[in-house]
């Protein structure tokens, strides 16, 4: 989810959303990604309309043989087949309209069409057979991580559904905490201080303009990125006095952040990626995870 280390492909990125989505989701897992998984009529598709730019599809066959995943982002597209017993294929494609045609090296294939939140198609030649299948569009927790384009600021940005949190800083003095919503591709985020940033979602990447405070501007990148990327907060005491620490994760678990105890800023102390824990003052405490749905902007 590079700029910041390793490539990250649409087809990796795809496999960690189909292992975390599909398992939170038969776990039930609170404060995990969910989506609708409905049983494929086998009735013809409905009258379709244009592809979403970036979205998640979650579903099955006709006659449940395989769980079905597809990642949409921009015009490139990616499945993951999953029968269970180690019986998975990954396949990459294109989107046209609302038609989506993929393919795999060993063989099976997918074609389909979109309508609204909802997905029809065919697999073919997976595990000998071809089958009918559906999915509906999943509400995804994500994060995208990035650099401005100079280096001065590392920014985490975390989406949930149409709501996105996002922290921003350089490890030093600099930072901001952002929130808002993302509308189709677009990325709109306020802070306090005249804060905010304003990007768009292009395939796997995010680009735009980033605001840490009034005349602190700059133009960025962000990529999805894998755990262990991500925002991370904790709100403590140190010495009587109440502290926000605030981390932006890389996903080669590079990390920036900020400690703030009320006008006094410095660089937060390290945080351990195994536990989320870290040390101040001689004490151990705990950071948590910043969800894109949460509230991270105080009045």
């Amino acid at each position: 989810m590079t700029r910041l280390g390793p490539l990250i492909t649409l087809g990796s990125v795809l496999a960690l959303a189909v292992v975390f989505l599909l398992a939170n989701t038969q776990a039930g897992k609170p404060g995990s990604a969910a989506a609708s998984v409905t049983t494929a009529p086998t009735t013809t598709a409905p009258t379709t309309t244009s592809a979403p730019l970036h979205a998640l599809y979650a579903g099955r066959s006709s006659g449940n043989q395989v769980t079905v995943a597809i990642a949409i982002n921009g015009h490139k597209v990616a499945a993951d087949l999953n029968a269970g017993q180690a019986s998975e294929v990954s396949l990459q494609g294109s989107v046209n309209g609302s038609n989506f045609t993929l393919t795999s090296h060993s063989g099976p294939a997918m074609t389909g069409s979109i309508s609204g939140q909802d997905m029809f198609g065919t697999v073919t030649g997976f595990l000998g057979q071809s089958f009918p299948f559906s999915a509906a569009q999943a509400v995804v927790e994500a994060v995208y991580t990035g650099r401005s384009s100079g280096n001065q600021v590392t920014l985490a940005v975390a989406t949930d559904g149409d709501k996105a949190a996002a922290y921003v800083c350089n490890g030093k003095t600099i930072e901001a905490w952002l929130q808002g919503s993302v509308n189709g591709n677009q990325v709109s985020l306020t802070g306090t201080k005249g804060a905010n940033l304003t990007g768009s979602l292009s395939g796997l990447d995010m680009f735009g303009t980033v605001t840490a405070s009034a005349g602190l501007s700059f133009p960025f990148s962000a990529e999805l990125s894998p755990r262990p990327a991500g925002v991370f907060q904790a709100r403590i005491a140190v010495n009587g006095l109440a502290t926000r620490i605030g981390w932006a994760v890389l996903p080669d678990g590079t990390q920036l952040g900020v400690a703030a105890a009320g006008t006094t800023k410095y660089p937060a102390p390290p945080l351990d990626l195994s536990n989320d824990s870290f040390t101040l003052g001689g004490a151990s405490f705990t950071a948590a995870a910043v969800a894109g749905n949460e509230t991270v902007v105080s009045p």
